[in-house]
């Protein structure tokens, strides 16, 4: 098969997010847009649509929970389908602390950490897909996850700018609880 280039069946329905990373006056802001895999969009209705004619064809046999349960997996699967066409997140790194705004269906929903809590900055696997990456964060004594469906090289990216434009709030998330020790490996990028 020489020429020839062979798509993976697993990338086929990974999905996958734009970053765009800007400094402006002290802060490092991340932008990240989720894309649309229109391959799995298109698999899921599909499979959505003879899970549910499947369903309603024997509607008035089934009990109440079954029918609730089934209403309530319908609404679930729409949701997170809009989701991931339309959710979008901003990561804003300052020197006063990290803020992350997430959109989903024009609702906003904003978290605020001062930066003397956040420590432990670091690009963890996604549990849910080994193929994505997120940022993990050890806001006081509990750990928060945000920048879902970063590749490898993206989640790098973020850290590698935060390190060059905002060095000293770098080290101050890259210290871990109870130690004066980095564990962020300074890149001496200028």
């Amino acid at each position: 098969m020489e020429g020839k280039e062979t798509v993976e069946l697993e990338k086929a329905f990974r999905l996958s997010a734009e970053t765009d990373i800007a400094y402006m006056s002290g802060i490092l802001r991340v932008t990240i847009e989720h894309n649309v895999n229109f391959f799995r969009l298109s698999l899921d209705g599909v499979l959505f649509s003879f899970f549910a004619l499947g369903e309603t064809h024997s509607w008035g046999k089934k009990a109440l929970f079954s029918r609730a349960l089934m209403v309530f997996v319908s609404i679930a699967a729409v949701a997170d389908l809009v989701y991931q066409m339309t959710g979008s997140e901003t990561i804003e790194f300052s020197p006063d602390g990290l803020r992350i705004r997430t959109k989903y269906l024009g609702f906003e929903r904003d978290r605020q950490h001062p930066l003397v809590k956040c420590n432990e900055l670091s690009w963890q696997r996604d549990d849910d897909q080994k193929s994505h990456c997120a940022l993990e964060c050890k806001v006081g004594w509990r750990k928060i996850r945000f920048g879902r469906y970063l590749s490898e090289t993206q989640a790098w990216e973020v850290l590698s700018e935060l390190q060059r434009y905002l060095p000293d709030v770098a080290q101050k998330m890259g210290m871990s609880s109870g130690s004066n020790e980095s564990h962020i490996t300074r890149l001496g990028l200028n």
